[in-house]
């Protein structure tokens, strides 16, 4: 069954791709999609195509199986062609969440995601935002056919790319030329934190460990192979 690699050009087509992130980031479970997914599906769908339409350099790219047409996979990339943080931004938090703990929990854990990306990531570079494929579907070369897009538009751009990788989806990015150049462990900490903080801190499963990776141009990578 042979698949096939697609960029998102129509509102429509978005539907399917969030119901596999759904699929996908829930199986196994992952604490920042908890948070991400919002209040219902449809919520989660509409502010995910938001968030990409508002997004200068936004591209979305996914795979489907062509024996049946299916969305199997997909992957949200940003192309930034300054410096994102140039000037600072306020700490990310999860807005879109009602009050209460699980929000708390998020705005801590979203602060912490953000607090290494202006040391590492300021220059023009390419941020995989999302990527993920339906359990049903790994191991058939999805993630490589999306990553590969990734890896020949950062090419053509001379640009470096970023991720922040689970541990399960590590090995696959390191054979897309990605490297790990630090670790992150996402918490939650208050003082005197409500039995509700603690008990959404623990469902979160946080701490939640993750690799920094980054992967070199093609360019950079031909003059270290020389060096």
């Amino acid at each position: 069954m042979s698949l096939k690699l697609h960029e998102l050009t129509n509102d429509e087509g978005f539907k399917a791709i969030n119901a596999v992130a759904h699929e996908a980031y829930g199986n196994p479970f992952n604490g920042v999609w908890e948070l991400t997914k919002g209040t219902s599906p449809e919520e989660a769908c509409a502010r995910q195509l938001a968030w990409h339409k508002i997004q200068p350099g936004s591209h979305w790219v996914y795979v489907t199986d062509e024996s049946t047409g299916e969305v199997i996979g997909g992957t949200r990339y940003i192309i930034y062609e300054t410096n994102p943080y140039a000037v600072e931004q306020p700490p990310r938090k999860a807005s879109w969440l009602p009050e209460g703990p699980l929000r708390q929990v998020g705005d801590h854990l979203l602060a912490s995601l953000g607090k290494h990306r202006p040391v590492l990531m300021n220059k023009p570079h390419i941020l995989i935002s999302l990527c993920f494929v339906h359990s049903a579907h790994r191991k058939r070369g999805a993630a490589n056919l999306m990553l590969e897009w990734g890896a020949r538009k950062a090419d053509e751009l001379g640009l470096e790319s970023f991720v922040e990788s689970t541990d399960m989806a590590r090995r696959t990015y390191e054979k897309q030329g990605f490297y790990v150049i630090g670790e992150f462990n996402l918490d939650a900490q208050e003082e005197n934190p409500s039995k509700e903080f603690i008990a959404e801190r623990e469902r979160l499963e946080c701490p939640i460990h993750g690799f920094i990776m980054k992967r070199d141009p093609r360019d950079a990578r031909d003059v270290k192979s020389t060096q």
